[in-house]
């Protein structure tokens, strides 16, 4: 599991990873970048290369999260990765993409690494009450038609939580930290799993398959579930419960009088957070 180069991602040995995971998309490597979903995007607009492909940083300057937010990006040892696809689908169809591709990846944690990964709506993943990665979906629209997806991931590999800045220490996790190990986890090996994995989730919503395996499958990886929170879209705020997901990947949430509200975007707080 532990890497000979500290974990720290290279080309060949990522490339190597590939093939043992069943990885079969072409690779942009460096060491170094602003933003893997910014670089994706732009290759996507540009048209080349042809195909899927992805995008994959040992390191970027200006990580990008959800509205805008900035993703806090470690020196070296994560993963900073963008896939791209040209799926030419309906936008509608992309509705609860996010959120598949997110089950995905938090399966493979827990399948191929053993670290009890959950996904918090509507793009985080969490392990032991804490973010562990950030996941931003952007979409290029045509004539009604969407021309590319690229989907980011930023997961904490061998991220050491007293690294980070005084606010996000005591809410922040990595694998390594996690399982509590003491050497470094192989980054080459979680990149390319993570590939391999978005992969097979994206030829499931090409198929159409993937709604019905989301739907199964939600509740198993759904941190929210259950508990109370406070949501805020736009001007709108609600407090309750949230009782999962509905078939368009909106969260429901349970207020006090008992009727269930859907939210399709919006933050959404723990009770811990806000009382």
């Amino acid at each position: 599991m532990n890497a000979g180069n500290d974990g720290r991602l290279d080309a060949e040995t990522l490339a190597a990873r590939q093939r043992e995971a069943g990885s079969k998309l072409r690779v942009f490597f460096s060491e170094e970048t602003g933003s893997t979903n910014a670089d994706a995007a732009a290759m996507l607009a540009a048209g080349t290369p042809p195909g899927d492909f992805a995008v994959v940083a040992g390191r970027q300057t200006a990580g990008r999260g959800r509205l805008g937010r900035k993703w806090e990006s470690a020196r070296e040892g994560n993963l900073y990765l963008s896939c791209a696809f040209r799926p030419n689908v309906r936008p509608e169809r992309l509705a609860n993409l996010t959120l598949w591709f997110g089950v995905a990846v938090a399966e493979m944690l827990r399948e191929k690494f053993g670290v009890p990964a959950f996904v918090k709506w509507p793009n985080d993943i969490f392990c032991l009450g804490k973010k562990t990665a950030g996941m931003l979906a952007e979409a290029r629209v045509d004539a009604s038609r969407v021309r590319g997806v690229v989907f980011g991931i930023g997961l904490n590999v061998n991220l050491d939580p007293a690294e980070l800045p005084g606010a996000l220490r005591d809410s922040a996790a990595s694998m390594r930290s996690v399982l509590g190990l003491s050497a470094p986890l192989d980054a080459n090996r979680v990149g390319a799993e993570t590939l391999a994995a978005l992969e097979r989730a994206y030829e499931d919503f090409l198929a159409g398959t993937h709604e019905e395996k989301l739907a199964a499958r939600w509740d198993a990886f759904d941190f929210l579930a259950g508990k109370r929170v406070r949501a805020v879209y736009g001007n709108e705020e609600i407090t309750g419960t949230v009782r999962g997901i509905d078939t368009g990947g909106r969260i429901r949430i349970e207020d006090a009088s008992g009727t269930l509200r859907a939210f399709s975007a919006g933050d959404v707080l723990l009770k811990k957070d806000f009382f």
